[in-house]
């Protein structure tokens, strides 16, 4: 199935006739030599500063097949190309894949059937493209090739939608020798296709060596982390699944992962963002997207943890980015461009492509930057002592030297104004502004982030609990914790009950046997401690619970005991009285409607026993020990 590139189109004739600013941080603008009218990349592969491979249209006939690419190996200085395929008649090319300056792969489907397909390879700059394909691979008319990608040179993968010949299973291909030969993955390794589901042509994303991803019409990513040789997928959260597909994916870290997705179960279709934070096993919407997220294309700019996107539309044309996993995204200052596709090597190697005005005019936009970004992993920082410190994570892009510059509000200390990330000294409360300029041979470019600096000292954590106690019977620890403005209580394994989680003291009730750990997290502004103890719950009754109106209102004694226990019960009701050992086992029980009972333990041995009594239902046990 292919990309819609009504996105990517339909904006043409109307952001040519807007003003056009160019971005600080983009300002050389190159071409592409494209030889058609109003022509365009619809695709881009960043290889490094010096190599860019594109694959062309025309932005003035979508709905033609165009087999041109162009490629720079000098960074952009020139760019020449030429034609993939001898015709247009054959092959429609479905993605791109650049290796280096010589070597790029494209996948492609027949044009007469849309469907099956091809991958062809060049060796040689794009001069001449062999035909790669391994004689079973998609053969059958109702699998179609989408995505061929590399994750080094050697180790490469193929994605096409599920194959009738194969079981159904999506029909994926590796290589581990650049190309020269291909395996069919196993459908075992591939989880099975819902009704109706396929892939979508260059709807894909890859990190490191490893990490592939690609999307499907049905609201799902699936998620290789070995090269393509098994596989797992996620669900979208979204309502209903059917309804969504996966338009574009990306990452910037192996973990942290961004989903453009149309949700066509309303007229007309609806845009919605999804992220991920731990490699796409699952995602969040994002409910509220800012507007100044590109949805024409995304990508992640590796070893950064920024985003950048790419805008083509009525409402927006324009390069942002993002530096909190896309749920807020920094326009880079331009307006009036139709930019198609972004995509970086690295902080410092960016392109985005646009429409050449001629042949000779325009293309695409290299990145020159620089973009100061930084975080401090909060904004509000905890003063528990005369001074904290925190030490800035510097993510700022630039394709130059950069130079930084650091300053802040009054009263903050920096320990190296030019550091690219030095330690920040606060020694009072108040509201900062932290402040990097990062420049070079271009321009400059200013970030600023707001600091709340709070009174607050390091929690100590403490709390007592008894070291047995019974099945079903609350217990309530005993908070002795210092310095701490809100709690945290946790068991594990997990306890049947904690009536509330954040009190200073939760009853806590244990329905099974065993040793439970019992955690308490005191916290107090951004600092936390935490303390844990342990208690044993036995198969009937291991520990001591007096926390019902019952056992406020019985007495047993003497304790330790030795011929006779003596039972006091304020009630005129009958009672239970059961004395058990550590196992559970039962030793002695009695009836008793008297305020005051006796148990006889001459035969009793000598050990720590649990006496229990039970008044309708309503039970109350106090260890006892027999001497």
């Amino acid at each position: 199935m292919k990309k819609s590139l009504l996105t990517i189109c339909g904006a043409f004739a109307a952001s040519a006739l807007m003003a056009q600013v160019v971005s600080p941080s983009w300002q050389t603008l190159q071409n592409t030599s494209y030889t058609m009218q109003s022509a365009s990349s619809k695709f881009i592969d960043v290889v490094n500063s010096n190599v860019v491979w594109g694959v062309g249209y025309s932005g003035a006939g979508v709905s033609g097949n165009f087999c041109d690419f162009t490629r720079t190996t000098n960074g952009g200085v020139t760019f020449t190309g030429g034609t993939i395929y001898p015709d247009t008649d054959t092959y429609v090319i479905a993605n791109l894949a650049a290796i280096d300056a010589n070597t790029a792969w494209v996948s492609s489907y027949m044009k007469a059937s849309q469907a099956q397909g091809a991958i062809h390879q060049t060796t040689d700059g794009g001069v001449t493209w062999t035909n790669m394909t391994p004689a079973n691979m998609f053969t059958n008319t109702a699998s179609f090739a989408d995505v061929i990608t590399f994750l080094t040179p050697s180790v490469g993968v193929v994605i096409g939608d599920p194959n009738p010949g194969t079981g159904n299973e999506f029909e994926i291909w590796t290589t581990a020798n650049g190309g020269t030969s291909w395996s069919i993955v196993s459908g075992t390794n591939i989880p099975n296709p819902t009704a109706g589901e396929f892939g979508l042509v260059n709807i894909f994303e890859k990190y490191g060596t490893n990490n592939v991803w690609f999307g499907t019409n049905k609201g799902r990513i699936f998620r290789s982390t070995n090269a393509g040789q098994t596989w797992s997928v996620s669900v979208l959260p979204g309502t209903p699944t059917a309804s969504l597909s996966v338009n574009d994916i990306a990452f910037s870290t192996p973990l942290n992962g961004i989903a453009a997705v149309y949700n066509g179960s309303v007229t007309p279709q609806v845009f919605e963002e999804y992220i991920t934070s731990n490699g796409g096993a699952t995602w969040t919407k994002v409910t509220n997207i800012d507007p100044k997220f590109g949805r024409n294309d995304v990508c992640g700019i590796p070893g950064t943890g920024v985003f950048a996107s790419a805008a083509n539309s009525a409402t927006s044309t324009a390069l942002s980015y993002s530096k909190d996993g896309g749920l807020t995204w920094t326009d880079w200052g331009s307006s009036g461009i139709p930019y198609l596709n972004v995509d970086f090597a690295d902080a410092t190697a960016g392109w985005a492509s646009t429409f050449q005005s001629a042949p000779s005019t325009g293309g695409i936009y290299k990145f020159n930057g620089p973009t100061a970004i930084f975080t401090l992993g909060t904004n509000s920082i905890c003063l528990s002592g005369s001074s904290a410190t925190v030490m800035p994570n510097n993510m700022s892009l630039g394709n130059a030297t950069v130079t930084y510059s650091w300053s802040a509000s009054s009263g903050v200390g920096i320990s190296s104004s030019t550091a690219t990330s030095p330690v920040i000294t606060f020694t009072a409360n108040g509201n900062y502004v932290l402040t990097l300029t990062a420049t070079n041979a271009t321009t400059t470019h200013v970030s600023n982030v707001p600091v709340s600096v709070i009174s607050c000292i390091t929690p100590t954590a403490a709390f007592t609990i008894p070291t047995v106690g019974c099945v079903n019977v609350a217990i309530t620890p005993t908070n002795t914790s210092t310095g701490a403005t809100s709690y945290v209580w946790s068991t594990t394994p997990s306890a049947f009950s904690i009536n509330t989680t954040t009190s200073t003291a939760p009853n806590i009730t244990f329905s099974n046997p065993n040793t439970y750990t019992v955690t308490l997290v005191a916290s107090s502004g951004t600092s936390t401690t935490s303390v844990t103890h342990t208690i044993t719950i036995a198969s009937t009754c291991v520990g001591i619970a007096e926390n019902t109106i019952l056992s406020s209102n019985m007495h047993v004694y003497p304790n330790p005991a030795k011929d006779v226990l003596n039972i006091e019960v304020t009630t005129t009701e009958n009672y239970s009285v059961t004395l058990t050992n550590l196992l559970g086992k039962v030793i002695l029980t009695d009836k008793s409607s008297k305020e005051k009972a006796s148990l006889n333990l001459n035969s009793v041995a000598p050990g720590i026993y649990f006496l229990t009594i039970d008044l309708k239902g309503e039970k109350a046990t106090k260890k006892i020990i027999v001497e």
